[in-house]
């Protein structure tokens, strides 16, 4: 318990030596880099054996697995859908060519069906987890936990013995890690703020206070309602045993770093592990509630600055672009700007305005990250009790 209040109080502290000593943020930006690191050394194996552990125990992939899509595409549904309408409704006053934009590159921009496919299907094991590619991870522990279904009861047995000591092991590991948290964070968190050009933030306020409403409006709305309506229950609880990693997820801008606090932190909220160890990293590469609002007011006021007015069909068009767009850059290294490029190719906005996604990304980044995580959070406790063995 005193954890999860020392938590905050190194988000605060970043924060405030970021405004009155920005000049020495890079003395201890390495702090926040080795918590970061161990946080990441744990992603794969966590995912490998909790997993293979679910599933072979004998755990209803099929009924688990639709359950938790289906609730995923909702959710994004209605991120894209959100923040498309305020978008829509924030940018009409925005002035075209309000910023003077250099062209910026984005190599592998070009999206095709088969290079998903490449980053989802994997080939080499030692190459995915050479990669860190969550996606491919998660196919080959289903594929391994599967085949395992089919082994007499000893060899599985013994399997699944060993993999659920390994999570065991793990997750020892992760309280260890989590001890530096409050430091990690503060580091974290001073770094990033730092080194932040708000003067070129403020020449977007209405986009600012787009996302800002979205953000809010998806977060503390519609996906607490999501969840009484699916639960039965009240969010709140739910909410406040999930601040350990919704404050990793907005000190660190991963959503992918904050899974083994997330799972961690369900399971003691009373999430079944097979649960967590499905919906969690399936969230982590293809749910992206912030992303997708994020995304779709993004590429509205895109439209603004270039003088395009969107038609109907065109702003029904980008709810769909940025509902697919996680999945599109799943496992792909660069895959935000690629995926960018590849949507304004689509609309038919010059290519120049990938250099506003870099200026807004970095900032947004972080509470971005945050809703994203969320919304796994609230998918997952939401299935916890909607699927029962």
């Amino acid at each position: 318990m005193r954890r999860l209040y020392s938590i905050p109080i190194g988000l605060l502290l970043g924060i405030v030596l970021a405004l009155l000593l920005p000049q020495g943020a890079p003395y201890v930006a390495w702090i926040g880099q080795i918590f970061l690191s161990l946080l990441k050394l744990l992603i794969l194996p966590l995912i490998l054996v909790s997993i293979y552990a679910s599933l072979a125990g004998g755990t209803d992939l099929q009924r688990l697995g639709s359950r938790t899509l289906l609730y995923y595409l909702i959710t994004s549904t209605i991120a894209a859908t959100l923040g498309t309408t305020i978008g829509l409704f924030f940018a009409q006053g925005v002035p075209v060519g309000l910023l003077d934009l250099e062209p910026v590159a984005a190599e592998g921009a070009g999206f095709s069906l088969e290079r998903l496919i490449a980053n989802v299907i994997p080939t080499n094991l030692f190459a995915t987890l050479a990669e860190g590619n969550i996606l491919q991870s998660v196919v080959i522990a289903v594929l391994a936990a599967l085949a395992s279904r089919r082994l007499l009861d000893a060899p599985r047995l013994t399997l699944l013995t060993g993999a659920r000591a390994l999570d065991a092991l793990l997750m020892q590991a992760l309280s260890g890690i989590l001890t530096l948290a409050p430091l990690g964070i503060a580091a974290l968190v001073y770094s990033s703020l730092a080194g932040m050009a708000w003067h070129e933030m403020l020449q977007l306020h209405s986009f600012v206070w787009a996302v800002a409403l979205a953000a809010g409006l998806h977060a503390l709305l519609v996906l607490p309602l999501l969840y009484r309506l699916l639960t039965h229950r009240a969010p709140w609880p739910l909410l406040r045993a999930c601040r350990e990693p919704l404050l990793t997820a907005l000190a660190t801008a991963s959503s992918s770093a904050t899974y083994p606090v997330s799972k961690r932190a369900l399971e003691r909220f009373g999430v079944p592990e097979r649960v967590t160890s499905l919906t969690l990293p399936l969230g982590a590469t293809l749910n992206m509630d912030g992303s997708a609002l994020y995304q779709s007011i993004l590429l509205i006021f895109m439209s603004q600055l270039a003088g395009v007015d969107l038609t109907l069909g065109q702003a029904a068009l980008i709810v769909l672009l940025t509902m697919a767009s996680s999945a599109g850059t799943a496992g792909i290294p660069g895959g935000g700007i690629a995926m960018m490029a590849f949507m304004l190719d689509f609309l038919g906005l010059p290519q120049t305005y990938l250099a506003l996604y870099l200026v807004v990304d970095r900032f947004f980044d972080y509470p971005i990250t945050a809703v994203n995580v969320w919304g796994d959070l609230v998918v997952a406790a939401s299935v916890a009790e909607t699927v029962s063995d």
